[in-house]
């Protein structure tokens, strides 16, 4: 389960795995943090890897691989994919043609309580 808590800090151990159709992948940083609990942070990098998993756009958490959804009406310089990385958790990636990124966190709670997060920084391929 991807249950780290991302608002805090990312444990270099957690992989996000995705590519663009021009590279093998992406090397993602996410410079800035925000949330409800910490309004926003910067940080000096937060590192994600993107990759090609069978032909399909995935993640890898400590429940294995959730293949992401791409988001149909976005156009192949901007796209966006949605990952189910547990039951009571989904991410939401979103990239510009410039290399600009946004990860959005969405957590489900006990109590019917409901938290987000929000990254953003750049990705740039990866042969």
């Amino acid at each position: 389960m991807i249950r780290v808590p991302l608002r805090a800090a990312l444990p270099t151990a957690l992989c996000l795995l995705a590519t663009p159709v021009s590279a093998s992948g992406l090397a993602c940083t996410f410079t800035q943090l925000c949330a409800p609990q910490t309004d926003c942070q910067t940080h000096p990098g937060l590192p994600f890897n993107f990759d090609l998993i069978s032909g399909t756009l995935a993640l890898i958490t400590a429940n294995g691989i959730a293949h992401g959804t791409p988001l149909s009406h976005l156009s192949d310089t901007n796209r966006g994919f949605l990952f189910e990385t547990s039951p009571d958790q989904t991410l939401l990636l979103s990239l510009s043609q410039t290399g600009a990124a946004t990860m959005t966190q969405h957590d489900f709670e006990p109590g019917g309580r409901l938290s987000s997060a929000s990254y953003f920084g750049t990705c740039e391929p990866v042969s």
